[in-house]
This record gives C-alpha cells, structure tokens and sequence, in this order.
C-alpha cells in the first residue's frame, strides 16, 4: 500500500459517508439530524401484505435512503453499526415486553448469521444487548434465492418471498409463548415482514412485532 492510498483511507475514515464533511463517525450529527422520523411508538398498519404490528423509525428518504443505498447496494457495511445504534435508541423508549426474541430478516445463502455484518443482524445484536432481550440469530432461514424486493412492482413484491422463510428445528421451544421481533431495515408494501411472520407464527409465540431502520412511503397500504 502507498502513501497515497494510505492518506486517502485517513481522510476518508474521517469524513462523513454522506456530505463528505469531516467526521469522527460514519455519519456526522448535521446528516443524521435530516433523517425524518417516521412511527413514535408501536402501531398497527395495514400495509399491502397485510395487516402487521410494529415500529419503523424513520421515513425512507433523503439522506437516510442514501446511507441505506450506500451500506446495502455499496458494501459500505461499517453504516450497520451506527444505523443500528439509532433504531436501538428510539426502541428503547417503547413498551416492548420483557425479554423479547430479536430476529433478523435472513437472506439466502448466510452461514454464519450470527456475527454476519448485515444490518439485521448487527442491529438485533444492539437491541438485545441494550434492551435485555435475546438474539435469535439461527430461529428463522431463507429456503430459497429471490430476485431482489426493489427490482419488482408492487404485486410481484408481494408474491416474491411468499413461503421463502421457514423456522428451524431450535425455534419453537425458543419462541414459543414469547413475543417475537422481527428486525430489518426497510418496510416497504410490508411483504418480506408478512412471510418471516407466517413462518414464526406456527411457533405459538405470544405475539409477533416488526422493528425497522426506515419506511417508505409509497406502496405501503392495503388496497393497491
């Protein structure tokens, strides 16, 4: 590694990912106070998928649409830690029961979820930590490989991950009786949340809830 390389990686370690303006952080406070709050506390929607109980902390849009794109679409994973550290945040003043089950959203294909670098799983890691819950890293896995949510419309979307999720062996003494969280980073017609759901429900757990990074506002109610 020259020199130039190595000075470029100082002062791009120092820099916000979105503004580029120096910062100790990932993303400095100016950018992360652009970020728009979406839900203030657990609701019920009704989204496109069906009806699903939950909590997403911010809009998707803007600067934080930005930071997701950056960290999914361009592997700027060292974002995770620090987005997680903002849902753990506003999660923690809402009335979750005691010890909860957070579960990532699994994509196909992860062989070692629990120390995996994507977002739900970093960010179960934070809540569980934080909020005295317990990481459910191996409860739930993706069956089989789908064309990415994004890149389908509004029906398709719905269809896409339909039944691509199943509970492993361990689950049901896990979750069973216990409310269960869901943790990704999008929420969009609601359609990934609905299958891990369907899939953890045939545990018998108390109930099961959904914690999001962001939610997008279009496409997102029933009736489409």
């Amino acid at each position: 590694m020259n020199l130039l390389v190595s000075l470029r990686q100082l002062i791009e370690d120092k820099a916000c990912f979105l503004c580029g303006e120096e910062s100790r952080l990932p993303i400095c406070p100016e950018c992360i106070s652009a970020f728009r709050r979406c839900d203030d506390s657990l609701c019920e929607s009704k989204l496109a998928a069906g009806t699903l109980s939950g909590f997403s902390a911010y809009w998707y849009e803007g600067r934080l649409r930005q930071a997701v794109l950056q960290m999914k679409v361009q592997g700027e994973y060292q974002l995770a830690t620090q987005l997680a550290s903002l849902l753990t945040a506003l999660a923690a003043s809402l009335e979750l029961p005691r010890a909860p089950v957070f579960v990532p959203v699994p994509r196909f294909g992860d062989s070692v979820p629990a120390t995996s670098h994507q977002f739900p799983q970093v960010a179960c890691r934070a809540l569980a930590q934080t909020l005295g819950g317990e990481y459910g890293a191996d409860l739930v896995r993706k069956t089989r490989r789908t064309p990415l949510q994004t890149q389908l419309g509004d029906v398709d979307r719905l269809t896409n991950v339909a039944g691509a999720f199943e509970v492993t062996e361990s689950a049901a003494g896990s979750m069973r009786g216990r409310t269960v969280v869901i943790v990704d980073d999008v929420l969009t017609t609601g359609a990934t949340i609905h299958a891990v759901t369907t899939s953890i429900l045939r545990t018998r757990p108390n109930q099961c809830l959904y914690l999001t990074l962001a939610r997008s506002r279009a496409t997102i109610r029933a009736g489409l």
